[in-house]
């Protein structure tokens, strides 16, 4: 019990207590590698084969346990995007090269079936992210009765999970542990929340319930490293990351700063070779990012707005002639989740007219 004594500072390697404690630690932390999946947004859906097989097989020889394949909204997407790689191609040149390490992928009610799930396991498959918008999470609870009948590890994903308060979380995730599920995901899919946030949201799941918990980040306000920091040393046993922080957007926590900073706060295993999964992502993704969030993706985080509704933000914004920033703002104030196309052209109609929406405070009570 480390609050014994005031002095045995967490972390310090000359302490013995401490140092079995950091042994602890590091036992139950996992980096989940998403760099496939979530890095298909950047590449239009269309990875390189030899990509493909060189960063499994890489990131499998260098100890990273969880892999994750498969196009950004998971099994079945392709089905609904143009020229995208099919789920049997992400099946073909990784499953193979998996070596000890564990596959996985994501899946979307609605978007992906039973069906997809049965293929992907029968394929070698190892574990499954089941996701839906935090308000909708009931949507999931059949897929992932279903996916732990597979025999997958299951965690369910609670996408937007800013929109809500810890309370409800708390709520929410007493919900989704009838369902026996493996982990618990947080996912700052704006790249929005803060080190402070992240950290109370796990506790919220903490402290009432006896499952693994993770953290997904995004990297709009360059935060997304420092939140996973903050979600492990708050408790979590699973972090998300990507080799140079390819991903959607502003991308995602980057893969090799991140073990890094884990082995510095000894919350990870020292075998991790970081240097040479910078060579990897040095040969895969080097050519693909650019450093820092652009105008947009800072304002998207600092408003939790998913680039999601890019699409309708700039068609609106160009019908009325109006700062797509502003809008993007306007429409914040009133949903994060899903705001309808009505809602961005009232907004705008606001905007032209030189008005802005002005809501009642919240209260910091409020808040759990």
């Amino acid at each position: 019990d480390l609050s014994a004594d005031a002095s045995w500072t967490w972390g310090r390697r000359d302490c013995k207590h401490c140092e079995l404690y950091c042994i602890h630690k590091q036992s139950q932390m996992n980096i989940l590698d998403c760099t496939i999946r979530d890095g298909s947004y950047a590449t239009h859906y269309h990875w390189d084969a030899n990509a493909m097989e060189m960063i499994v097989s890489t990131l499998s020889s260098l100890g990273v346990e969880y892999i994750e394949i498969g196009n950004g909204t998971g099994l079945g997407a392709y089905r609904k995007l143009v020229n995208a790689l099919d789920d049997e191609a992400y099946f073909h040149y990784c499953i193979p090269r998996k070596g000890s390490s564990k596959i996985g992928a994501f899946f979307i009610p609605g978007i992906g079936t039973k069906e997809d799930l049965r293929r992907f396991r029968e394929e070698g498959g190892d574990f499954v992210r089941v996701g839906a918008n935090v308000t909708e999470i009931s949507t999931t609870y059949e897929y992932l009765q279903y996916a732990k009948s597979l025999g997958f590890f299951v965690t369910c994903n609670l996408m937007k999970t800013c929109a809500i308060s810890k309370f409800q979380l708390a709520q929410i995730a007493g919900e989704i542990v009838n369902y026996e599920v493996d982990c618990i995901y947080l996912v700052d899919s704006a790249g929005g929340m803060l080190p402070d946030q992240v950290r109370g949201y796990v506790e919220a799941i903490k402290e009432f319930y006896d499952v693994k918990v993770g953290f997904h980040g995004h990297n709009n306000l360059l935060l997304a490293n420092a939140n996973s920091l903050s979600a492990l040393q708050a408790g979590a046993e699973f972090v998300d990351a990507t080799l140079r922080g390819i991903g959607r957007g502003a991308g995602n926590a980057q893969l090799e700063s991140l073990i890094a900073i884990c082995q510095k706060a000894h919350l990870i295993k020292e075998g991790y070779n970081v240097l040479e999964l910078a060579d990897l992502a040095e040969k895969t993704v080097g050519d693909m990012l650019l450093k820092g969030s652009t105008k947009r993706e800072i304002n998207e985080g600092t408003e939790n707005f998913h680039d999601s509704f890019t699409n309708i933000l700039e068609k609106v914004a160009s019908e009325y002639d109006v700062d797509p920033d502003l809008l993007i703002s306007e429409v914040c104030k009133f949903n994060i989740i899903n705001p309808s196309e009505e809602l961005f052209e009232f907004a705008a109609k606001r905007l032209k007219e030189g008005n802005k929406f002005k809501l009642v405070p919240t209260y910091p009570h409020k808040n759990y």
